[in-house]
């Protein structure tokens, strides 16, 4: 029995992690993918205090390395369900977990574009991870879909690798912070294609082109590439808790200010839960306070 299982190695979990065993607590963390979550995929991080600049996979290695020497105990497997029993939980997966508290950090996923084409060349030139790979289309143009800061500074690092990258917006506007935008706009290995939503993706074995449609002219085109990377927004992993009534409609969960559900035990952290801004820091923000919530209440 664990006083706390995390499930959810992402900044969140990982700070909930070092909260929860500093103070003395069993504790353990789920992942059944990566550690270090959404971090592990960002080429490089600028916004995160004590660096002006760090790789995403060095941030998230390190991360991950402090739990492990702190002795927390790691679990590589996804988790299917949470289930209260009186006062403890069960976690179903590979095996079965139990635990007196519970902290969900389970971040959220890519969102599809479902668009036709896509399943067909998913692996096959769309993609959703340009630091995975963007080294494959080393000398070659690929595309980059969507307008805020993840399309943007995937961008920035495949302009770096690729031949030219096409950074295809449905606006004229973008989200992301204005200093990424003036560096996207700088870069002479960018180009923009903006008011212009993807129509179909095309090909053979592989990606070769995209059929595009401008909203304000009504022309449609086509543009060949080897790639294709989208970056159209994220939806929460709590697919496997769909059953405990705890999230919105959007799927995201429902927390109080001590990060705890409407099941008493069960808290969540980080991207998972209905928030306004999403970031490194604020993920690490709500694992530290679930963390000490349930440290009071443990002991």
């Amino acid at each position: 029995m664990f006083d706390l299982l995390i499930i959810g190695a992402g900044p969140a979990g990982i700070a909930a992690g070092i909260y929860a065993i500093r103070n003395g607590l069993k504790v353990g963390i789920i992942e059944g993918d990566a550690p270090g979550g959404k971090v592990v995929y960002t080429a490089s991080v600028e916004n995160y205090p004590g660096y002006s600049r760090i790789d995403g996979p060095d941030l998230a290695y390190s991360m991950f390395k402090q739990i492990m020497d702190l002795g927390v105990e790691y679990f590589s497997f996804n988790a299917g369900s949470v289930v209260k029993q009186d006062d403890h939980f069960l976690i179903h997966g590979d095996e079965d977990l139990y635990a007196r508290k519970v902290i969900i950090a389970t971040g959220t996923k890519n969102r599809k574009l479902h668009l036709p084409g896509e399943d067909r060349y998913t692996n096959r030139g769309i993609s959703w991870c340009a630091i995975c790979d963007g080294a494959l289309y080393r000398n070659k143009d690929v595309a980059v879909i969507g307008g805020g800061n993840s399309a943007l500074e995937e961008s920035i690092y495949l302009s770096g690798i690729v031949s030219h990258v096409y950074l295809i917006h449905r606006r004229e506007d973008f989200r992301a912070e204005r200093q990424i935008v003036e560096k996207v706009k700088s870069n002479p290995n960018i180009s923009l294609i903006l008011d212009t939503n993807v129509l179909e993706f095309k090909g053979d074995e592989a990606l070769r082109k995209l059929r595009l449609h401008n909203q304000k002219t009504g022309a449609e085109s086509e543009l060949a590439v080897s790639a294709c990377f989208e970056f159209v927004g994220m939806i929460p992993a709590t697919e496997f808790v769909s059953d405990l009534c705890i999230t919105d409609e959007n799927g995201y969960i429902i927390v109080d200010e001590n990060q705890e559900t409407k099941v008493k035990g069960l808290y969540a952290a980080g991207d998972v839960v209905v928030k306004k801004v999403r970031q490194i820091v604020t993920a690490v923000n709500d694992g530290a306070i679930a963390a000490l919530h349930i440290i009071r209440q443990i002991r």
